[in-house]
């Protein structure tokens, strides 16, 4: 991310959980040249007049004064049109308003993982709870995998904005081997870092409960956002059901995730490991 601005994209289904992804990413754009994109997505031509209205309603009562602020409402699927709207916008981030019982609750559930695997643009989840406050601390998940470390670019451009650090959280190992392979993408991370002058540090926690433990971590840190790549094959530990509970977490941190296949596509960090 080497331009001197953001594009922030919002899907919005005019639910709280909507509102509070909208001021978030309101807080997030602290560049006057930075872009908000909200975007409402209909199933067809016939419900477009009245979700333009309810569009510009909700653009005046909760961006009043945010000349940086857009809206579209387009037709298509939420899935699919959410992806390439990121696409075609060339959005930096897709900042998605979640809650455990209705609208994109239900829509993160069923469609987003489907918009991380079909996007490379990175996903930052907020829950209805959630409002913003300036990001001191990023608790990031490292694993054995090189993917682990793909949402790490768009972590570090976090830091830069709020001079925030980092915390690498990986596993205890024992095993000779596992170690090595941990060692290895924490070195890569810590390389990175190093050079783009991001503060950083790293814990070590017992893999046995590793999810209750980055919880207990972020509560003694005081973190204020928590970072993991998803992986799609279920073999790994960071699929689905680790990225659903680390976004429904009780703190209401955000979580800033995306795909390790933008690895194996030419992503963030596809040309360091060839």
């Amino acid at each position: 991310m080497s331009k001197d601005f953001s594009t922030y994209l919002v899907p919005v289904d005019f639910t709280p959980a909507s509102v509070s992804a909208t001021l978030f990413t309101i807080g997030l754009a602290n560049n006057e040249k930075d872009s908000i994109i909200l975007l409402h997505i209909i199933k067809s031509e016939r419900e477009h007049l009245l979700a333009s209205k309810t569009m510009d309603e909700f653009v005046l009562t909760h961006c009043v004064g945010n000349k940086n602020v857009q809206s579209k409402v387009v037709i298509g699927n939420v899935s699919e049109e959410i992806g390439e709207a990121a696409k075609i916008l060339e959005s930096d981030l897709i900042v998605l308003g979640t809650h455990c019982a209705t609208g994109l609750g239900k829509l993160f559930n069923s469609y987003a993982f489907k918009i991380i695997d079909e996007s490379p643009t990175p996903l930052l989840i907020v829950q209805e709870e959630t409002s913003f406050q300036q990001i001191k601390k990023i608790v990031m998940t490292i694993d054995l995998e090189r993917g682990s470390i793909q949402i790490l670019t768009m972590a570090a451009h976090m830091s830069k904005l709020f001079n925030s650090e980092i915390i690498l959280v990986a596993a205890e190992q024992t095993d000779h081997y596992f170690k090595g392979k941990r060692d290895v993408n924490l070195m890569v991370c810590k390389k990175y870092l190093t050079e783009h002058q991001v503060p950083h540090s790293i814990e070590f926690i017992d893999g046995k409960h590793f999810v209750e433990n980055i919880f207990k971590l972020c509560k003694e840190q005081n973190a204020d956002m928590l970072a993991a790549t998803y992986y799609q094959q279920h073999v790994h530990v960071f699929t689905d059901s680790f990225v659903r509970t680390l976004a429904n977490n009780e703190f209401h941190l955000p979580l800033l995730t995306m795909s390790e296949e933008a690895t194996h596509s030419g992503g963030q960090f596809g040309a360091m490991f060839g």
